[in-house]
């Protein structure tokens, strides 16, 4: 008796998760599996797929345009990894040492963070405007010397898109950061400083140690995050001029709308989730073998 009620109980849970199951496979399992079928085919988002094998890998690997997408993929990561992680860690030590509105600086810093990636992006392309940005006002003022050559220019083109995500972005790597460093224990740099260690030493022999965690997470998702650069490419330039702020996403979200080679993109996309994976496999790997807590 008691078996059979416990076997009904279990019927009767099937019939409540059977809807959240259900949801999940349409979502989430059959895109997924599709996800790896589409990039065989010819398809044009429309029609029924046609199955055309490695052809699309094929192209891709001769497409020059791919080459240059990856190419700013891995520019997009070299600067989040360098100047907004430098200028968040020179902030949040410099937050550590105000006493008074430290919570104000935070909010400011932070501020930018909450702005949608449409406005910001609108923001600074008024901003790169020559007509009516700050260079006009330059040239007005005769200090068009110092005018930023911004969108205008292709070889600048890409720096200045990153520049206005850093601006929307970097404060989220700030509050980050000085939470690790409010948690540091003072005691270690009170000793250093008894065994006549010098500021930049103490900052890379005990502050750095210890908010090695906080470094190592941020630095992860950034790596992850710079191959998924979508947003503030497309609100900008939507990767012109002339492909040379082109992205990995921006180039498959463009050939899978208005290219109609959604079967092209697709393959695409998986060799961009391909390089994520293999990002994710070294991390783990430099991680067990650095020793890396997080």
């Amino acid at each position: 008796m008691k078996r059979t009620s416990m076997g009904a109980a279990a019927a009767n849970g099937w019939w409540y998760i059977m809807p959240g199951l259900a949801f999940h496979v349409l979502i989430v399992t059959i895109p997924a599996a599709m996800s790896f079928y589409l990039p065989l085919t010819e398809w044009n988002g429309m029609n029924v797929p046609k199955f055309i094998g490695l052809a699309n890998f094929a192209e891709a690997i001769r497409d020059r345009v791919v080459g240059i997408a990856i190419v700013n993929n891995v520019k997009w990561m070299l600067f989040w990894m360098t100047v907004p992680l430098i200028l968040s860690f020179v902030l949040a030590h410099w937050l550590t040492k105000v006493k008074r509105g430290q919570t104000a600086y935070q909010a400011i810093y932070f501020s930018t963070s909450i702005i949608t990636v449409t406005v910001a992006g609108q923001i600074w392309f008024w901003l790169y405007n020559p007509f009516s940005g700050v260079n006009y006002y330059l040239e007005k003022a005769g200090l068009d010397f110092l005018a930023w050559p911004g969108l205008t220019l292709p070889s600048f083109a890409l720096l200045s898109i990153l520049i206005a995500d850093m601006w929307k972005s970097f404060g989220s790597n700030v509050i980050w950061l000085l939470a690790a460093m409010t948690q540091l224990d003072k005691s270690l740099e009170e000793a250093a400083k008894l065994d006549g260690a010098g500021k930049a030493q103490t900052m890379w022999h005990v502050v750095l140690p210890q908010i090695r965690p906080t470094l190592v997470i941020i630095t992860f998702l950034t790596v992850i995050g710079s191959f998924g650069a979508f947003e503030m490419v497309y609100v900008m330039t939507g990767g012109g001029p002339a492909h040379t702020t082109e992205t990995l996403s921006t180039y498959y979200y463009t050939l899978s709308t208005s290219g109609r080679r959604a079967g092209y993109a697709s393959a695409i996309a998986l060799f961009q989730m391909i390089i994520t994976f293999l990002l994710i496999i070294v991390y783990v790997g430099l991680r067990k073998k650095k020793g890396w807590d997080v």
